[in-house]
């Protein structure tokens, strides 16, 4: 009981590297950990002594202090885990992340470390490698069977009014449900620029769906975006753990296999892990869209124009295994005509909570994630064919879930549900969807 009682403290002390770092130092604690480095110049090789005075000293701020009274501990009890722990805590909030990795690992790999305290340990290491420099290569692919009650955003009904007249569409322009093929493929690559942290910084995004109803694969979509730009550590100012990224943009996108637009852009991004717990991602993009006209859509070209975006997304670590996310952005989209022409607004909120696995202990948690928000329109001008006086508002609202199961060190299980409700003044934009799928991912 003893040392399920120390791992115990050593866990609750664990949770300084999550929490915030203490409001002020009493001046009694001050004296006892006079009192403690005392004692421990008498008895060197006292372990608790030890523990008791580097936890003392990281509540007093003193990392320096604790780290080498426990590295000095482990001349006198090498690979011990408990300190290992410590130690890879402390190196954490000192900002020394590669350290920090190497103990975690250390008490990971120790068979008689308690289960329990060897799954906090591992989302700890999750925590770290987020906030540590990324490999200089990294991809995912994504495949997923999907089904959608409204596939082509369709209005629920046949009879709608244009002009203030009522109308009855033909069954092809009322939603459609459908299956689908989704294949998502992301990779980056980074090359060290030798200059304080700088990186030059390559992403590449392939998206493609792709209908198994002959009726509906005029909305088959397969869109490519690549990113390229120096990305700048900002640790030079003072900013630590924070970078500036600034890149050059190019969109490539296919409708119903027909060329849709074309869209070249740059941006500017900051992603900061400066504050205790969080990450803050925000960045402004522009693209300068060129839309193609084709059979289907004949003034497909009205809609040329620049799309800019401002947004931020910000994420608090709760737990290594609980965290929540909060996003928004703003749009506008400009057109050749006021009627393709908008604002756009965005909030979202959600949590991914990251918990053992039920079907084999101590291996491969799952991740359960649940998202939700609002996005909202507002077109400059009314369309003329639907409504001459009042010009176009779309609310869309939407909520997600999925898991994330994971059957390997790089492969996972991913279902998913998702619903979609959008009210409109005009009501043949007005349209909800239900989603699932069940997708396989696999991380390089």
């Amino acid at each position: 009981m003893r040392a399920w009682a120390k791992w115990a403290i050593a866990l609750a002390m664990a949770g300084l590297v999550m929490g915030e770092a203490a409001p002020a130092f009493a001046a009694d604690s001050e004296a006892r950990r006079e009192a403690l480095l005392r004692e421990m110049l008498a008895r060197p090789n006292d372990l608790d002594l030890a523990f008791e005075y580097a936890k003392l000293s990281s509540e007093a701020g003193d990392y320096e202090a604790a780290i080498s009274t426990l590295e000095r501990m482990l001349i006198y009890a090498p690979n011990t885990p408990r300190l290992q722990l410590e130690l890879g805590i402390l190196y954490y909030r000192l900002g020394a992340t590669e350290v920090a990795q190497s103990y975690f690992q250390q008490v990971y790999a120790n068979p008689s470390v308690p289960p329990d305290v060897a799954r906090q340990v591992r989302l700890y290491m999750d925590q770290v490698a987020l906030s540590a420099d990324p490999p200089p290569f990294s991809a995912t692919i994504f495949s997923a069977i999907r089904w959608e009650s409204n596939a082509n955003s369709g209005p629920g009904t046949q009879s709608v009014t244009l002009n203030g007249i009522d109308f009855t569409i033909d069954e092809q322009s009322v939603g459609r449900s459908g299956w689908s093929a989704l294949n998502i493929g992301t990779l980056h690559y980074q090359w060290d620029l030798k200059n304080q942290g700088d990186r030059v910084e390559l992403d590449f995004l392939a998206y493609s769906t792709a209908y198994f109803d002959d009726d509906l694969r005029d909305i088959d979509l397969d869109f490519f975006e690549l990113t390229l730009g120096p990305s700048f550590n900002l640790k030079r100012i003072g900013w630590d753990k924070t970078r500036l990224y600034v890149y050059g943009i190019g969109d490539l996108a296919y409708l119903g296999y027909d060329y849709y637009f074309g869209a070249p852009g740059a941006g500017i991004r900051l992603l900061s892990f400066s504050a205790e717990r969080s990450v803050l991602d925000a960045r402004v993009e522009t693209r300068d869209r060129q839309f193609n006209n084709t059979p289907d859509l004949p003034t497909n070209t009205l809609r040329d124009g620049f799309q800019t975006r401002f947004g931020a997304t910000y994420s608090y670590y709760f737990t290594p295994g609980f965290v929540g996310t909060v996003q928004g952005y703003a749009q506008r989209e400009q057109a050749d005509v006021g009627f393709y022409t908008d604002w756009e607004w965005a909030f979202s909120g959600g949590f991914a909570w990251t918990f053992d696995n039920p079907l084999w202990q101590g291996k491969y948690p799952w991740t359960w994630q649940v998202g939700g928000g609002i996005i909202r329109r507002n077109y400059d001008d009314p369309d003329p064919t639907i409504n001459p006086v009042e010009a176009e508002v779309d609310d869309q609202w939407w909520g997600r879930t999925a898991l994330v199961l994971p059957i390997g060190e790089t492969w996972a299980l991913v279902p998913q549900v998702e619903y979609r409700d959008q009210r409109s003044n005009y009501d043949i934009r007005e349209f909800d969807d239900l989603l699932t799928l069940l997708g396989v991912q696999k991380r390089f």
